[in-house]
């Protein structure tokens, strides 16, 4: 069923005066702005509904989204910059479930943040880059000094979820988008980046609650600063990854600038190795969630030679951090 069109069952659930709805997007979840007529009261309402069967998890449950909503409480009480701040509605509850067709779906409404939704040629600029790095270091900060109960739950990003998108990867073999050969060397690269993870501490300076999809869309530049938005995906995970996903989008040779102002407030180096890992463990995740989406198979056999050319050059230990982008190796 065409979900994009349900918004005004959820809509009832809440105190929207004359609600102006324009659909935005449908992916990890359906995402509409919605604002009060006659007013400048903005809000962004999502059905945590996602796209593909193979982006659900444990953020889409009621449980994980009240968990992910508290944590926006809290760090909007914290900090200095702008936070999507939720909504309760008539019944002064975070999330909302609204049976559409017999389908229960979870939804929840969120402040929404004025300014503008940055791009990748922002961070060309070392000033932004710095910036960016500050924003990181403080969100970690906090997530640090954050207390939570037993019933928080969110998504974890550890070796479970990385043999999950091996075994996603192993899907695209089999409809034929990805050679035997690629599979090999993608399996060879995942059984390095796991053993080496299996290495690390889960020590309190370096795991803890992260954003988890930092990406120049999910960045706002306000009037004070840069804000974050849409923690639909957050969680634990390691502290380096929000870093490694900044690194990705930031211009190779301001990715120093971006290790040194995140540094220089959390006060701890982090090994390139491990952004390497990350990096890598991000791109993949890009790829997976396009093998579940037909009309993205040409561009995974586009790029796919890239991400390969990545995963040869970490198995010789080769040193890549500046060199990785989006989709793999830069040529």
């Amino acid at each position: 069923m065409d979900y994009t069109k349900c918004f005004k069952e959820v809509i009832l659930n809440y105190s929207f005066i004359d609600p102006i709805v324009e659909f935005i997007r449908h992916n990890e979840n359906i995402t509409y702005k919605v604002t009060e007529k006659g007013s400048e009261d903005t809000y962004l309402l999502r059905m945590h509904k996602p796209i593909t069967k193979n982006m659900q998890g444990v953020q889409n449950t009621r449980e994980g989204i009240h968990s992910e909503l508290q944590y926006l409480l809290a760090w909007s009480s914290h900090s200095e910059l702008p936070v999507q701040i939720p909504v309760p509605n008539l019944n002064g509850e975070l999330v909302t479930k609204v049976a559409i067709e017999s389908e229960e779906i979870n939804c929840s409404v969120l402040k929404w943040i004025a300014g503008e939704t940055m791009s990748k040629i922002d961070f060309t600029n070392e000033e932004m880059v710095s910036a960016l790095g500050k924003r990181i270091a403080y969100l970690h900060q906090f997530s640090r000094s954050y207390k939570h109960g037993s019933s928080f739950i969110r998504p974890s990003y550890e070796i479970e979820w990385i043999n999950n998108i091996l075994t996603k990867f192993r899907s695209g073999k089999k409809i034929g988008i990805i050679t035997t050969e690629e599979f090999k060397i993608l399996e060879h690269t995942f059984s390095l980046v796991t053993d080496r993870m299996k290495g690390l501490s889960k020590g309190s300076e370096t795991w803890g609650f992260i954003h988890a999809d930092i990406h120049y869309s999910n960045l706002i530049s306000t009037k004070r600063g840069i804000s974050f938005i849409d923690f639909g995906l957050s969680g634990f995970g390691y502290y380096a990854m929000d870093v490694a996903s900044a690194a990705l989008f930031t211009k190779s040779e301001l990715r120093d600038g971006l290790l040194s102002s995140y540094t220089n407030i959390i006060s701890r180096k982090i090994d390139i190795a491990h952004l390497e890992d990350l990096m890598f463990l991000e791109i993949c995740g890009l790829y997976v969630f396009r093998i579940s989406r037909e009309d993205m198979h040409i561009w995974i056999r586009e790029h796919i030679p890239s991400l390969i050319e990545l995963c040869e050059s970490l198995l010789k230990g080769k040193t890549v951090f500046y060199n990785i982008n989006q989709v793999g190796l830069a040529n």
